[in-house]
């Protein structure tokens, strides 16, 4: 008797499922409760990441290496604020809290977040950023890291000793860099003037690019005269000039066009450019020089276009007899042995500067070219003095010492445009600064309906400045988009293209470059990015 009951109580499993229910219900219940933890967590580790996220790409979108960098980026990132949250109210980060993910420089305790300017990052993102690499200077900043103090989230699911409800640390970080690309520039890159002839070196690049930046800020190339040779070459160095590819055709036509108009169909990354190998010296000549006036080649068909119209002020020693009806098909200049310009009878803007040989090209040693001598020519007066010139306009940088002994040409011919009997006066030779019309000329429309400000001034060319030497030692001078540019620079037609055998030369005053020490005046066609890169 006592066995079958044992054995019916044994077999009876009534209830079996409520028994195992609670015995279960502790450890479904711990369970339930680290899953919302861990989504709690997610949740305000994904808070944290978009804010710093949206911090670093603010601030790495200053990081264009004028002086004020840095502290233009600790004021982007400054007005960022992200709420990392669960909902309104509550106190720490407890369920229901919410904190708001800011920073102040200068301000530690009242900044959730740290913010440290580096000038590189390791190749592996697995590599911890060594503080060799951090940086206070706004000349080397490229990248924005930005960390978030971590944050004490209170758990749901207690510790079993004890059933505690302790805090998990929450943090998140991100890197980014700063990315420039120019757009509607003239497809032309110019060797860094200050890299040495034949460079491989990388440290010598990297020392170059820094002088380039430098000499530009302290005012050492203000007023400067540049004269730079195009070359088909696989080494060329401090003196060349080269050409940039364009998405709208290969040939030298496509590039002449580019030239005449200054728009090459794409914008250039400052990091990654496409060059276009082989020798083109020809469009360099027939398509820059419409900018003056010159109409040779194919560009006949095109001198009532005002895309291809002159610049409102041509002055440059061009004959004006002998040349009959061709007097806008070819530059053919006033020259006195392999100088251009007659002192009897017509000079360029920039004519006379004591130059020094540059490899490929030549440089003056300083701004003196012959102002006074420009001036008593063109416009049979004595030349005003400098303060009157830069009264009206001055391409000096603001933070260089002192002040200018005489103005540059590029200011000489800003002058020259505020005052038109100027323009109009006839040097002894007849020329004057007013583009010809009729015949060969331009017959577009009138030249007053394109203010340089809307338009563009034409003598205006905006080109790279490349480190050609170490570039091509690496085998970026090929035509593989890898090319990277140390700065973006404006530059003054200070005449026409001129042909030298089977090469041409541009003539040139560099008037602003991106970076360190730039004037700020390309930001109009800059197209500055940040990018997440960590």
């Amino acid at each position: 008797m006592l066995n079958s009951a044992i054995r019916r109580f044994w077999n009876d499993h009534r209830g079996y499922v409520i028994a195992l229910t609670l015995i279960a219900m502790p450890m479904l219940l711990g369970f339930s409760l680290l899953v919302i933890d861990v989504g709690r967590s997610s949740n305000l580790h994904t808070d944290l990441q978009n804010a710093v996220d949206a911090m670093a790409l603010a601030g790495a979108r200053e990081l264009d290496g004028r002086d004020d960098a840095i502290a233009r980026a600790q004021a982007a990132i400054e007005k960022i604020a992200n709420t990392a949250a669960f909902k309104d109210g509550g106190i720490g980060m407890s369920l229901g809290s919410h904190i708001t993910v800011a920073y102040h420089a200068g301000n530690d305790s009242g900044s959730t977040v740290n913010v440290v300017f580096l000038k590189d990052i390791p190749a592996n993102d697995d590599t911890p950023i060594p503080s060799s690499m951090e940086t206070t200077q706004s000349s080397e900043a490229s990248y924005a890291w930005v960390t978030s103090k971590p944050q004490a989230m209170q758990t749901i699911f207690p510790i079993p000793v004890g059933f505690n409800r302790d805090t998990v640390n929450i943090s998140a970080d991100a890197v980014a860099v700063y990315h420039a690309s120019a757009c509607d520039v003239t497809p032309i890159y110019i060797c860094n003037p200050f890299e040495p002839p034949g460079n491989t070196n990388e440290t010598a690049a990297e020392t170059a690019a820094e002088a380039l930046h430098t000499n530009f800020a302290a005012g050492n190339l203000y007023g400067r005269q540049i004269e730079l040779h195009s070359t088909s070459v696989s080494n060329p160095g401090p003196g060349n000039f080269g050409f940039l590819r364009t998405p709208l055709g290969s040939g030298a036509s496509v590039l002449a066009e580019a030239l005449a108009t200054g728009n090459p169909g794409t914008c250039y990354t400052q990091d990654s450019l496409d060059t276009e190998t082989g020798a083109k010296a020809g469009p360099v000549e027939d398509g820059v020089n419409t900018r003056f006036g010159y109409y040779s080649s194919s560009f006949n068909k095109v001198r009532n276009d005002y895309h291809y119209r002159p610049a409102q002020d041509v002055r440059s020693a061009q004959k004006t007899t002998g040349n009959g009806n061709k007097s806008c098909d070819t530059y053919d200049p006033e020259m006195v042995g392999n100088i251009v310009g007659d002192q009897s009878k017509a000079l360029p803007l920039g004519y006379g500067a004591a130059m020094t040989s540059l490899a490929g090209g030549k440089i003056s040693s300083g701004n003196n070219w012959q102002y006074a001598t420009y001036w008593n020519v063109a416009q049979g007066t004595t030349a005003p003095l400098a303060s009157t010139i830069l009264s009206n306009y001055s391409s000096y940088p603001a933070q260089a010492a002192g002040t200018p002994s005489q103005p540059s040409a590029y200011d000489v011919y800003r002058y020259e445009l505020s005052n038109p009997t100027l323009i109009s006066h006839a040097s002894a030779n007849g020329e004057t600064g007013t583009p010809a019309t009729g015949g060969q000329c331009y017959g577009g429309p009138d030249l007053s309906n394109y203010t340089a400000a809307e338009y563009g001034d034409r003598r205006e060319i905006f080109s790279a400045i490349v480190n050609c030497g170490y570039e091509a030692s690496v085998g970026h001078l090929n035509g593989h988009k890898a090319t990277r540019a140390v700065a973006f620079a404006r530059m003054f037609l200070t005449k026409p293209a001129i042909k030298d055998s089977a090469e041409r030369y541009l003539s040139l005053e560099m008037i602003d470059i991106t970076g360190k020490g730039g004037r700020g005046t390309l930001d109009e066609f800059l197209r500055e990015e940040a990018e997440l890169v960590r």
